[in-house]
């Protein structure tokens, strides 16, 4: 699960935006196969916000602990459907199952790239990956990984330069996926209640943000729970780019920025 914060959102998408996202919205609904169970993938309109809601209840209700992931309430989910192609749901059969949410929160205090010093001509020209959920009953088929990726490529498409998503240290597997999508940890700092958030950033245009192998001698493996080690790396000019698993730990690898 990914997650980002409160609602401020300030200018929604310019035109040449939205003629980008309509070119994509035509490729949907889009229907696949995972472990043999048929299922669909497609924009969701406001009638669904109670499914959306149900899923984000059960979701929150089965977190080994409740940090990992931080709920909107109903209102906020509303306005959330005001923006089109903002939530791109996972039905199986009619079962909503999954869902990812983007959200275009302009200059305000809220936007991620406030956290990295971004320039305020980017801060514009950035997107918030704010949240994905899974059933648990269908996690480990790929589906979160499936909606960013959707999602990302709604952006790509729009013009949309800089995005940006939240991760919480004790989620590995979720960062993991994130970070198989070309995102990078820039920023380790407390959120939400002080809450501990890596903050993930993508730059689209940027071929330097695709995965490849780091050299041995600047990469640095750390404990996912070491927070001051990592925000140590972070101030030094590293990323996390990569997650590991030794026994029941894991490990965030981090590189030197180019």
């Amino acid at each position: 699960m990914a997650e980002n914060g409160v609602w401020k959102e300030k200018g929604h998408c310019r035109q040449e935006h939205l003629t980008g996202q309509k070119k994509i919205a035509n490729l949907y609904p889009r229907s696949f196969v995972r472990r043999g169970k048929s299922m669909e993938m497609r924009f969701l309109v406001e009638s669904s916000l109670s499914d959306l809601a149900a899923l984000q209840s059960l979701v929150v209700s089965t977190l080994p602990e409740v940090e990992i992931f931080m709920p909107h309430d109903e209102e906020y989910l509303s306005r959330i459907f005001q923006t089109e192609h903002s939530v791109l749901g996972v039905l199986a059969g009619e079962k909503l199952v999954a869902y990812s949410i983007i959200r275009y929160p302009g200059t305000g205090k809220d936007n991620l790239g406030q956290d990295l010093n971004l320039a305020e001509e980017d801060l514009k020209n950035l997107a918030h990956l704010q949240a994905i959920a899974v059933h648990p009953h269908f996690r480990g088929y790929g589906l979160q990984r499936e909606l960013a990726a959707a999602h990302l490529q709604v952006l790509e498409s729009s013009g949309y330069e800089h995005i940006c998503c939240t991760v919480s240290p004790k989620n590995p597997v979720s960062l993991n996926n994130l970070l198989s999508c070309g995102f990078r940890v820039r920023a380790l700092i407390p959120k939400f209640a002080g809450w501990w958030r890596y903050i993930l950033y993508k730059g689209v245009s940027r071929s330097s943000d695709r995965p490849k192998k780091a050299e041995s001698e600047d990469e640095i493996g750390i404990a996912c729970s070491n927070i001051d080690g990592q925000r140590e790396l972070i101030r030094k000019g590293y990323e996390g780019y990569s997650v590991g698993k030794t026994g029941e730990n894991f490990d965030l690898f981090y590189r030197k920025m180019e």
